[in-house]
């Protein structure tokens, strides 16, 4: 029997293969602070620190030592973006939470997967990361694994690295780093999953748009950004294709992948497929710009980080390896029959 650890099992992407893990696999879960749910769990493991040293070789060589075939790390600060985004300002950016988790935690965990492979008891390690790790794409072209950010590596945390344009966010930015440190460690033995918005029932973009149209209120959604959700268990199934695939004696897949929705519509464009679904009012909902609800949000003393308006992820390599991923108007339609129910009014 499959068995995988879930580093960050109490996040929206942990929580997702927890509840889409399929029968005959068993997983356990890694916690930092928040206790997990430990239905379906085959044990949970508390107070793990992915930036302590110590603890991420210990664990990792217990892991290993209880027959955990892959290590699945979707750790993430427990800050949104628009808070992380601040860090990049600080005196030691390298120092603070975000960098630490996303930048500095990878690696140490690359490190431990390949000591424990080492000395005879292999753990592969699948790391997942996003889309933000790139900038603004000005013409509109999908992003491929080999596409690199727009700035070099060395320069974060330097004076002057926050002056260049097109800069991804800082959360962007360290997850990049983390990246970086995960293939240059443990190449042999590692694969990173970027992804482009993960969509369960409770606080994700999805969810919030689906409680807005339901309460039949006008509100605004941005018309010149774009993106390519998709529902949590897509993503899980996808993940878990990956990992087995990891495994498989002819294939060993190695490197990066792109999973995400294989079209790409604008908040404003999601919104009003969402309100279709619900039969509600398409008037309710106001296009806005992203700079204009950068400024306005500003002035209102809400932080907000500047977002791309295009960092869409090209998934011919997954689709090639695997098989095709739903377009972004079937990503809505699954999660209204999947989730539906929970907005009703």
């Amino acid at each position: 029997m499959p068995r995988i650890a879930v580093i960050g099992v109490s996040g929206r992407v942990g929580d997702c293969l927890r509840r889409f893990c399929p029968a005959g696999t068993e997983i356990v879960g890694l916690t930092h602070k928040r206790p997990p749910i430990t239905d379906g769990l085959a044990g949970v493991i508390e107070d793990f620190d992915i930036t302590d040293q110590r603890k991420v070789d210990e664990t990792v060589r217990s892991l290993a030592d209880n027959g955990v075939r892959t290590v699945i790390n979707s750790a993430r600060p427990g800050e949104g973006v628009d808070v992380i985004e601040a860090e990049r300002y600080a005196k030691d950016p390298t120092s603070l939470s975000a960098f630490q988790i996303n930048g500095h935690g990878p690696g140490l965990l690359a490190g431990a997967c390949a000591a424990s492979a080492a000395n005879g008891k292999p753990v592969l390690l699948l790391h997942l990361s996003a889309e933000t790790v790139f900038g603004d794409n000005v013409h509109r072209k999908k992003y491929t694994e080999e596409a690199e950010p727009p700035v070099p590596v060395e320069l974060i945390g330097r004076p002057g690295y926050t002056d260049s344009d097109g800069l991804p966010t800082w959360d962007g930015l360290t997850q990049y780093v983390g990246e970086r440190k995960v293939l240059e460690r443990y190449p042999q033995g590692s694969v990173v999953v970027r992804m482009h918005g993960v969509q369960g029932p409770r606080g994700s973009f999805f969810a919030r748009t689906a409680s807005e149209v339901q309460k039949g209120e006008p509100f605004t959604r941005v018309s010149d950004m774009y993106l390519a959700h998709l529902a949590d268990a897509t993503v899980a199934k996808a993940i878990l294709t990956i990992e087995e695939a990891m495994h498989a004696p002819k294939r060993s897949v190695r490197g990066v992948y792109h999973v995400s929705a294989s079209t790409a519509r604008t908040p404003y464009e999601i919104a009003l497929k969402f309100a279709d679904a619900f039969g509600q009012a398409r008037k309710l909902i106001t296009p806005i710009l992203l700079d204009e609800l950068i400024e306005s949000s500003r002035k209102a003393g809400r932080p907000y980080a500047q977002r791309p308006h295009y960092t869409i992820l090209d998934v011919e390599k997954f689709e090639r390896d695997f098989y095709r991923l739903p377009t972004a108007e079937a990503a809505i339609d699954e999660y209204v029959d999947v989730y539906g129910h929970l907005f009703e009014m």
